[in-house]
């Protein structure tokens, strides 16, 4: 194998390749990006048996041929060249990367012992914009379950219904759900893993995304780069039943000076422990307090009230996460009993967006 490349190009998709290489592998070829240089396009593939990807880029191919190159080595490699063409010369065992006056020889591996990546011949069973998939992850991702006794509640459930799709996040104590109006080409519904679609947005540079489902699979197409993630293979949770669209009081309030109240009441805390605190919303105030070992926080904030007085507890840190993806100026607030879910929407997106969260029990 022997190319030309530009080395920013290079240095793009190689970083794009890393995404799917583990530090934890325990097979060495694994270690490695598959470089395949024909029909003057270098096409650079990795995976670490659960999340693979497949991009590729122009360059000036002089001899054909594929190789196995560390990834960290010639990630730092490259990085580190002049910003000028980079020539590559491989063999089976081999390869010299020359740039100016810098001249490497690193080890490669022939790529005959790689395994292969997914076959995707399938339509795609949805096209989406990538601000609309970048927003839905964000929203919904920070909601997912960190325990892997849970596995299905680790992803998010992607969900296609004929002219809806939605994105759910849900880890047993709070619930984010993202709603678009797309068609897709047949309902059905899969848990993605989270990694995969924290990897997906970091490399979307396109304008929209096209959405295949193989068995066991699901792919991205962005461009010139493919992703391809394992499915959790799991029953998900019916979300449906947890979500109760009744409420006794409805508070409309500014999302930025409620944030702001409760990462002070954060300031009561140290470490990961937990930080509850107290809403009391009477006819229009809310009064908001925190205790701790440290100390008290007394705060009160104004908001527009309709129905019950009511006073409720959090886990202060929930509320945040829930908070700070939304984008509107105001959120409005659904209420019903002390022991029950509160809804939060953000206020000119209540149709489509909604996170709830659990209570803590009050000690009397």
């Amino acid at each position: 194998m022997k190319i030309k490349i530009n080395k920013s190009d290079l240095d793009k998709h190689i970083s794009i390749a890393q995404k799917a290489i583990s530090n934890k592998s325990s097979i060495q070829i694994l270690e490695g990006i598959v470089f395949t240089a024909y029909d003057n396009k270098l096409k650079l593939s990795s995976t670490d048996l659960e999340l693979s990807i497949e991009t590729q880029v122009d360059c000036e191919v002089l001899e054909e041929g594929s190789i196995v190159i560390k990834s960290s080595i010639i990630g730092n490699i490259v990085k580190k060249m002049p910003n000028d063409i980079i020539t590559m010369t491989a063999n089976d065992e081999m390869v010299n990367i020359q740039s100016q006056n810098s001249v490497f020889d690193i080890a490669c591996q022939s790529a005959m012992d790689y395994p292969p990546l997914p076959d995707v011949e399938d339509e795609p069973i949805l096209t989406i914009e990538n601000e609309d998939l970048n927003l839905a992850v964000r929203e919904t991702i920070f909601a997912t379950s960190n325990d892997e006794t849970r596995l299905a509640l680790t992803g998010i459930l992607f969900e296609f219904n004929n002219d809806n799709i939605s994105f759910v996040g849900l880890d047993g104590y709070r619930l984010a759900i993202k709603k678009y109006n797309y068609h897709s080409n047949e309902e059905t519904s899969v848990i993605v893993p989270k990694r995969a679609f924290n990897e997906l947005i970091k490399i979307l540079d396109e304008k929209t995304t096209e959405i295949i489902l193989i068995k066991g699979h699901i792919a991205f197409i962005n461009g010139s780069t493919k992703m391809y993630s394992r499915l959790i293979d799991k029953k998900y949770i019916d979300y449906s039943k947890i979500i109760n669209g009744e409420y006794k009081t409805s508070v409309r309030v500014n999302r930025n000076d409620l944030i702001n109240s409760l990462d002070r009441a954060l300031l009561l805390t140290t470490g990961a422990s937990a930080s509850l605190t107290k809403l009391t919303f009477e006819d229009g105030e809310i009064s908001i307090n925190s205790n701790s070992e440290f100390g008290r926080l007394d705060e009160k904030l104004y908001g527009k009230q309709e129905g019950d007085n009511i006073q409720i507890a959090f886990n202060t840190r929930y509320l945040l996460d829930g908070l700070k993806v939304i984008e509107d100026d105001e959120v409005l607030l659904h209420l019903n009993t002390p022991l029950s879910p509160m809804s939060i929407y953000p206020i000119h997106d209540t149709d489509n967006y909604l996170y709830l969260v659990l209570p803590v029990r009050l000690s009397q």
